[in-house]
């Protein structure tokens, strides 16, 4: 908190606040935080396994996620720092949380978003706003970590009577934050861009706090907040933020703890002043100081991203959704024999096992269905070319759990497979190849089925198109006040001639495409590029990752990749190759690539591919491509069938 007032705000986690956001808190005083000597030792072996493995770039392809217990007799290390694990950083930019008393809400969000990049890679900037103007607070309202976990998680007061879903915690502009009396406005589709948690997991010895934070993660702590905290900077003398013993209180503050450091003997904090306060917004905090192992602090595991997180790093046949034990799944749809439609095939992030979930009937079907997640309440939406030339859409509905078909574009001769996003304004969009050779785009606003065709033609002269289509990050500004930034689309399109070209526009949806960088060669003209956005080497949130191509050529995988460290300055031009580099050719006998994932495993690359056979695998990279498994045919009687969840 920041303020001199004696007297506190608290926020009501009842009812009447969640549902009336205008509702103003009645004045109490701070709620008190819970005693640690209240908390007994952790059984580690009644808790969730943890989930955050280091990467490897040389590991073994096809080593499945093993739910193994945590040991009872690990010795933490002398430094745990999430700011540089195995050379990644997994902690989110400093935030300002100005002059509300909001460090709560900092707090909860700064936990739930570094959970999700610890436990699945990417990165999930999370809205202070949602939780805080979400609960009922006003500016003034002080709160605590279990009460906010409590409610992100639905298991607060308000819901024990309740069948609502958990409100979980939106994106940051789904609901950016503000320092100032407003009343609680999120997106239209803010349940479908909320990443979920369960219960939390409170700590009260320091040595379950220092081995929850080298095995799980991150931790909220609450301490008494000293005036002297307020203009705190490292020194020559020390780089240990200490109560000066005379400083006054102001009340209690609540931050994240990222990791610590027993050589210094002090916790490294995230707090929420900004990045110019303290060590650019961190602190090491002594160990006993100023109350903060006095009470309990709190942790997660096994957060649930939503599928706006996940979007841009995943395309083509295949997703990672938020199902199962883990929030790991993939879904994976496959063509049936004689294009009758398609199977919906689904494979445990934690065991590994593939099976069926459902068989939709659809003559004509052509190739392969893209499948994408959506923040429609989470529902998946597939769209696939048929025979007829035209182009169906499907949605699964995660609460009926069942396929139904959407709507259709007919009498526009389209023959390329279809590349499927969601836009930063939410809408669908859609890039494919028509019959004269044309490549053009198709929008379908939200809570509409009608497409709509725009920015047309972004090319002549194209062969295929393919699920190659990105909703990128390059020129978002993320913090927009507004929330109404946009970030730039790109796709890669197979040339008459065989070669690959990129091509690329602004975020807003009235912008023309421009042509990009032509690479490769001898592409064969009827094969669809897969391309999606990394997080390799991304620093932090607002970080640009690279784009990963796959393509089959003369019976192999060809996988490029391009570095886009300078991509809003030096934008893609046409003609040159540029920064596109052949990272990889493997295989034999690989007729298409259909699905490209980066996805919750170790920072691991996954890819499905249909052989010269009509065989269908699935690959993993962890450094090099390998094959992992080749499913049986669908008509095997070696499947199971399960529901996803």
């Amino acid at each position: 908190m920041r303020s001199s007032t004696a007297t506190w705000l608290a926020f009501v986690l009842a009812a009447g606040a969640a549902a009336n956001p205008l509702l103003r808190p009645r004045r109490v005083p701070w709620p008190d935080p819970v005693p640690a000597s209240s908390i007994g030792p952790i059984d580690w072996s009644s808790v969730h396994a943890p989930i955050y493995s280091p990467p490897s770039s040389q590991g073994s392809p096809g080593k499945t996620f093993s739910a193994i217990k945590a040991a009872t007799s690990s010795t933490p290390p002398t430094v745990v720092d999430w700011r540089n694990r195995s050379g990644l950083n997994y902690i989110t930019t400093p935030q300002d949380q100005g002059v509300c008393d909001s460090c709560w809400a900092f707090a909860v969000t700064a936990l739930i978003e570094s959970m999700v990049r610890v436990e699945h890679g990417v990165w999930s900037k999370r809205s202070e706003a949602d939780v805080h103007d979400g609960v009922g607070a006003a500016c003034e309202s002080v709160g605590n970590a279990e009460d906010t976990l409590a409610w992100v998680a639905g298991q607060g007061a308000e819901f024990i009577s309740s069948n609502s879903t958990p409100p979980g915690i939106a994106d940051w502009p789904c609901d950016p934050y503000q320092a100032t009396e407003h009343p609680y406005e999120h997106c239209s589709d803010r349940s479908g861009r909320a990443t979920r948690i369960p219960f939390y997991q409170a700590l009260g010895a320091v040595d379950d706090q220092k081995k929850w934070l080298d095995q799980y993660g991150p931790l909220v702590a609450t301490f008494i907040l000293y005036s002297d905290f307020d203009s705190w900077k490292p020194t020559a003398q020390s780089d240990v933020y200490k109560w000066d013993g005379v400083s006054q209180t102001t009340g209690n503050h609540l931050a994240l703890i990222v990791g610590y450091d027993d050589e210094k003997q002090a916790w490294i904090m995230k707090n929420s002043w900004g990045k110019s306060w303290g060590e650019n917004g961190f602190v090491h905090f002594a160990y006993g100081n100023a109350n903060i192992d006095e009470w309990t602090k709190y942790g997660l595991t096994n957060v649930n991203p939503d599928p706006w997180t996940r979007r841009r790093h995943q395309s083509g046949s295949m997703l990672q959704s938020g199902n199962g034990d883990t929030h790991r799944n993939f879904e994976l749809l496959v063509g049936n024999p004689n294009a009758t439609g398609f199977t919906h095939i689904s494979r445990d992030g934690t065991s590994a096992k593939w099976s069926k979930v459902s068989t939709i009937q659809s003559n004509g079907l052509l190739g392969q269905p893209a499948i994408i997640g959506t923040s429609y309440n989470r529902d998946f939406h597939a769209v696939a070319v048929n025979k007829d030339q035209t182009v169906q859409l499907w949605a699964y509905s995660q609460s009926g759990m069942n396929w139904s078909q959407i709507s259709t574009i007919d009498g526009k001769a389209i023959d390329g497979f279809p590349g499927l996003t969601q836009g930063d304004g939410s809408q669908l969009i859609m890039v494919v190849k028509h019959a004269d050779g044309t490549l053009n785009e198709w929008q379908q606003r939200p809570n509409s089925t009608v497409w709509t065709l725009s920015n047309y033609p972004i090319a002549s002269n194209i062969a295929q198109s393919g699920p190659a289509l990105v909703q990128s990050n390059v020129d978002l500004d993320l913090y927009n006040a507004q929330g109404t930034s946009r970030g730039n689309l790109y796709t890669v399109a197979v040339r008459s001639d065989g070669q690959l070209q990129l091509f690329w526009r602004s975020g807003q949806d009235t912008a023309e495409w421009s042509a990009g960088e032509v690479f490769g060669s001898g592409v064969p003209l009827d094969t669809p590029p897969v391309m999606i956005q990394d997080y390799f080497g991304t620093a932090n949130e607002t970080s640009v990752g690279g784009f990963q191509l796959v393509v089959a050529v003369n019976g192999s995988v060809q996988h490029w990749q391009r570095a886009n460290d300078d991509i809003s300055l030096a934008p893609p031009v046409e003609g040159a190759q540029g920064k596109w580099r052949l990272a990889e050719t493997t295989g034999t006998g690989v007729k298409h690539v259909w699905a490209l994932v980066q996805g919750s495993f170790n920072q691991k690359m996954h890819m499905i591919t249909e052989g010269t056979d009509g065989g269908v695998s699935y690959w993993e990279w962890d450094g090099s491509w390998a094959v992992v498994q080749k499913l049986p045919a669908l008509d095997d009687s070696s499947w199971t069938t399960t529901e996803p969840g």
